[in-house]
């Protein structure tokens, strides 16, 4: 008889090749994006440091610090920092958004909280002349209830 279909053989031959097309378009793919974060990395920085300066001072502290606790650690940091520049900068620039929000946020609450002494004009309300009188509540006498469990405690 013969077998219908693709074989074991060719079917790992086709997912190997699929595989491998998989693989070299998300290299290009990704070393298209990082070749744009390139490019546009000083625009980036710039911008981070136009949101809030604090956060890319904060990040070089952080790798001073770094540095001074441990000097390889502090040492692959900055190597790890150069390389990754263009990445660097748009998480930086995302942070210093991120930051510009928190401290947005925190200013409006404690602004509310400490609250604001707001000037106004306090109206009363007018006494109502024409009151509603309502006839007496008649109370209706309650229907006898079924009392035969009492006797039984």
């Amino acid at each position: 008889m013969n077998a219908q279909g693709f074989s074991v053989r060719t079917n790992g031959i086709f997912g190997f090749i699929f595989l491998l097309l998989v693989l070299v378009g998300v290299f290009f793919v990704a070393k298209s994006l990082f070749t744009v974060l390139l490019w546009l990395s000083p625009v980036l920085i710039v911008a981070a440091l136009v949101v809030n300066h604090r956060t890319v001072i904060n990040y070089l502290k952080f790798i001073l610090s770094l540095f001074q606790r441990s000097p390889l650690a502090g040492i692959i940091a900055i190597v790890l920092s150069i390389l990754g520049f263009p990445v660097l900068s748009g998480v930086l620039l995302g942070k210093a958004f991120f930051d510009r929000k928190v401290r947005r946020l925190r200013q409006a609450h404690q602004a509310q909280e400490a609250g604001e002494f707001v000037e106004y004009e306090e109206v009363r309300k007018p006494a109502r002349k024409d009151e509603l009188e309502l006839p007496p509540i008649e109370k209706q006498q309650a229907e006898k209830k079924d009392n035969r469990y009492e006797n039984l405690f």
